[in-house]
C-alpha cells in the first residue's frame, strides 16, 4: 500500500476499518461518491463541490473535488477552482450534497 499522495481515476480497494494497515481507509459512514456527484466540503466552509477523481495519502482514501463557489481565501491560497486544481477531501470532511428539488 502506497502511503504517499497518489491520484486514482477509479476507487481503489478500501475499508471503513480505521485500524487497518493493509488497505486504504474511508473515513465516512456513507459510500465513496462517484465521479460527477456533488458533495459538500464541510471543512472551513468550502461548500458544494463536484467529485472529479480520487486520491490516497497516508493510508486514507479521499475524493478530488472542484468547489463551485470557494471562499476568497481558498482562491488566494490555491488559485481558481478547476479540475486541474482540484482539492482533496476525506470522508470525515464531506457529506453527500442534498439533491436539487425539481418543481
Amino acid at each position: 500500500m502506497e502511503l504517499h499522495f497518489q491520484r486514482h481515476t477509479t476507487v481503489p480497494p478500501y475499508t471503513r476499518d480505521l485500524t487497518s494497515q493493509d488497505q486504504f481507509k474511508w473515513s465516512a459512514d456513507f459510500e465513496v461518491p462517484a465521479i460527477g456527484e456533488d458533495i459538500v466540503i464541510r471543512l472551513n466552509g468550502i461548500g458544494r463541490a463536484k467529485v472529479v477523481g480520487y486520491a490516497t495519502h497516508g493510508g486514507y482514501l479521499g475524493v478530488m473535488c472542484v468547489p463551485y463557489n470557494p471562499p476568497a481565501w481558498w482562491i488566494r491560497q490555491n488559485g481558481p477552482a478547476s479540475a486541474q486544481n482540484a482539492a482533496q477531501a476525506y470522508g470525515a470532511e464531506i457529506s453527500p450534497a442534498p439533491q436539487a428539488q425539481t418543481p
